[in-house]
């Protein structure tokens, strides 16, 4: 057996640290609003991901995932535990502070169509990122959204296509290609 010089994903530093991650959402009653006490939503969750690895998350309806998902993209500020993302401790960053990181740190819902607008084209919603950032893509902004759309399976002829003529599933890969 030979030894190589690059790591095995085991081996590697994780991509994605999460470490005794919590969000308790207060419960406040009474006039003065005090708090009667929480609802612990996320309680101490410890997980790594390397690079090239998939972490799949599945359980009952209200048992937390998507305030997991929120918390790690710092949609929600946690009440405690550590997110680390390339060994960069990403859990108390500022709104600019995680703008960089925006591009690689998303939540994909089981079916965004939430969060892709109706009335705008496939076009418009995968390229709106670029326009946000003040990117110009070398070749051309929808030749850019074009390959990205091909990149996760779509046709890329169905730019100027409306979310809802697209499946649940395809419309993943439309928040992917974003």
């Amino acid at each position: 057996m030979k030894k190589t010089d690059a790591p095995q994903a085991s081996e590697a530093e994780p991509l994605l640290k999460v470490t005794g991650l919590v969000k308790h959402f207060p419960i406040n009653k009474g006039l003065l609003r005090r708090q009667a006490g929480a609802v612990k939503a996320v309680d101490g969750i410890d997980f790594d991901v390397r690079r090239g690895e998939t972490l799949g998350v599945v359980g009952e309806s209200g048992c937390g995932k998507s305030t997991m998902g929120r918390l790690i993209t710092r949609l929600l500020e946690p009440t405690g535990g550590t997110v680390e993302f390339e060994g960069r401790d990403i859990t108390h960053l500022s709104v600019s502070g995680m703008r960089p990181l925006r591009r690689d740190v998303q939540m994909i819902f089981q079916d965004p169509y939430g969060s892709l607008n109706p009335r705008h084209t496939v076009g418009t919603i995968v390229g709106a990122p670029f326009k946000l950032q003040g990117v110009q893509p070398e070749g051309g902004l929808k030749a850019e959204v074009q390959r990205l759309l091909s990149l996760v399976g779509l046709n890329p002829e169905h730019y100027n296509r409306y979310p809802h003529e697209f499946s649940g599933g395809q419309r993943q890969r439309i928040g992917i290609a974003r």
